[in-house]
């Protein structure tokens, strides 16, 4: 493969760190295994199996008898396994059944027949085409960060800090005592050392990314007291072509004397471009007519300018050390984890490895586990949890005092939906974290004198950067509690809309948080028993409300389940916290006549 200078860009397949762990939690079943073609179909069969890949009807469900893939004297040709009269409506119920059971439901043979007989149009060099080039694309990302050490012919290798990544997660789902912290430090750890000149991905550009954006915002910071790092400044980290941060510094710094904080895309994309013009300096000046032109179509302005920047900011941001600023438009170091910050700066600035075309020297690399990395064994004072308390709660009442009843209402369903939303600092925030924090802002909104203490985790700019983690140690493991004159109330949101997850996932997690919450408050002698205010998109009728039902008369504990878009509509009028101690209509279960 050629090196070549191009612009940064990370592999979008896998957007977070829990879907990569999603993936690895079943790549485990078959560790050491030799990757086969054969192998192949099983492992991919078993992440649609369990449906932490869903491919469309257009695809998995369609019946393709037979396809060309090369053209030329001998070209090559797909044909389906199966050429039966009948394999088309056969294939159609096998997806069918798939797409309307349970994850792990449907046998892995049911799944290999749909794979065999089906095919996405999918290249990928080294790999057949078709799925066998699709698994290519879940791993390629997860091999660049050194989770896995994975290529076909080979035995299936995953690193100390990939099993960490995937060590709450089974079988494509978390495990009932989840908690994120493993991932979040394993995710950190791999960021922290990953450069663009690496044997997956050949680049003539030699950085090691988060180390150079994390020096350039000191050095800016302190230098000229510049309070972080525009989103629109992003392409010039993208196509810069070293680790000489100062230097970016002052190439950004200039920038900013010339055009400030206000300049069109264009005009960033045309100095950008002369970043990655090797016949000139690195001087403030726009690329060249010719060079523009002879470069769009690799470097297009849409992706320089849109998506690699809002790719890049949703992963530092899953960093848990940048923080957000200026209403989401500045990227900023987060004070909260200084300390983090200060060993990346100190042990990966200058640890840019020449790895040329080894796969296992950067395997062995990547892999590692550092523990001063790791959100897993943090313990913070009481001085410090009642600052980032204090945070929270002056975030949640300013939101609530400028936010409007049908913008909350609009977003909370977008947050717990498909859809994507228009606010530049709701759409950094991942929407399962999204949707806790508009719960806990509604909520706010609705009862201004509650105290409402959300437990998702928050920059120093009291910005949700992830969810509330679950139970470990004093953490009880609740979303978020809500406190109205003498009634505790905790609110659990979920924008999972699939029943298994629902109800034997959530529910039985919400009973465990009422009974030790009650622990706590008769402990303590106040409140008594709380009752939980289950959110979902859309609730799964009548299952969660027939589960609701056999909780309360088993266990006495109290759920009330709601979707979003009635929480918020009901929300603008309650006058205490027990108006929402009520069983709507679609959250009712099946209820059977009595016997005679």
């Amino acid at each position: 493969m050629v090196n070549r200078r191009k612009p940064l860009a990370f592999d979008t397949t896998m957007r977070n760190p829990a879907r990569m762990a999603n993936f690895i939690s079943i790549l485990r079943m078959f560790e050491h295994q030799m990757l086969t073609s054969d192998l192949i179909f099983d492992i991919e069969a078993e992440f649609i199996r369990q449906k932490v890949y869903e491919p469309t009807r257009s695809v998995l469900g369609t019946y393709l008898r037979e396809y060309q893939i090369t053209k030329g004297k001998n070209p090559k040709f797909y044909k389906a396994e199966d050429t039966s009269p009948d394999a088309s409506q056969k294939v159609l119920n096998g997806f069918m059944r798939w797409k309307e059971g349970e994850p792990g439901e449907v046998s892995r043979e049911d799944i290999r027949y749909l794979l065999k007989n089906t095919l996405t149009k999918h290249g990928e060099a080294g790999y057949d085409y078709g799925w066998e080039a699709r698994f290519k694309t879940h791993i390629a990302f997860m091999n660049e960060l050194g989770f896995i050490n994975i290529k076909k012919d080979h035995p299936i290798l995953i690193s100390d800090n990939g099993k960490l990544l995937a060590s709450k997660y089974s079988d494509g789902r978390p495990i009932n005592d989840f908690d994120d912290a493993p991932e979040k430090s394993a995710y950190l750890s791999a960021f922290t050392r990953y450069q663009t000149n690496n044997p997956w991905r050949h680049n003539t550009i030699e950085v090691n990314f988060l180390t150079l954006f994390l020096n350039t915002v000191k050095y800016l910071d302190d230098k000229y007291d510049s309070k972080g790092i525009s989103r629109k400044e992003l392409p010039f980290f993208i196509v810069w072509p070293n680790n000489d941060y100062k230097a970016l510094g002052e190439y950004i710094h200039s920038w900013r004397e010339k055009f400030g904080f206000r300049y069109s895309d264009e005009t960033i994309y045309q100095y950008a471009m002369n970043t990655l013009d090797d016949s000139t300096d690195n001087s403030v000046r726009p690329a060249t007519t010719e060079f523009i032109k002879s470069k769009k179509r690799d470097y297009k302005p849409s992706k320089l300018t849109h998506e690699s920047p809002d790719d890049i900011m949703r992963k530092l941001r899953q960093t848990q050390i940048i923080s957000l600023r200026g209403n989401g438009r500045f990227l900023d170091v987060n004070t909260f984890e200084s300390n983090k910050i200060e060993h990346v700066i100190k042990t990966y600035s200058k640890n840019n490895e020449q790895f040329i075309d080894d796969e296992e020297m950067y395997f062995a690399y990547m892999g590692k586990v550092d523990p001063k990395l790791s959100f897993e064994s943090e313990t913070i004072t009481d001085e410090q949890a009642h600052a980032v308390l204090n945070i929270k709660r002056r975030v949640l009442h300013e939101w609530a005092d400028t936010h409007s009843w049908q913008i909350l209402k609009s977003e909370i369903i977008i947050a717990s939906n498909k859809g994507s939303s228009d606010d530049e600092l709701l759409m950094q925030i991942e929407k399962p974290t999204r949707m806790e924090f508009l719960a806990a802002v509604i909520m706010q909104k609705a009862l201004n004198n509650a105290e409402v203490i959300p437990h998702y985790k928050v920059d120093d700019e009291g910005i949700p950067f992830d969810h509330a983690s679950g139970g470990r140690g004093n953490n009880i493991g609740v979303d978020i509690d809500v406190y109205h004159n003498n009634t505790h109330a905790l609110l659990e949101p979920t924008i999972s809309p699939a029943r298994s997850f629902q109800v034997e996932h959530e529910l039985p997690s919400i009973v465990n948080h009422i009974v030790k919450s009650t622990e706590v408050n008769l402990a303590e002698g106040k409140y008594g028993v709380p009752f939980a205010i289950f959110l979902a998109g859309k609730v799964v009728s009548p299952d969660v409300g027939t589960s609701v039902a056999a909780f309360k008369a088993t266990s006495g504990a109290e759920i009330y389940p709601w979707n979003a878009d009635d929480f918020a509509e009901y929300s603008q009028s309650v006058q205490s916290l027990e108006d929402y101690a009520v069983l709507r209509d679609y959250a009712k279960g099946i209820q059977l006549p009595r016997r005679k």
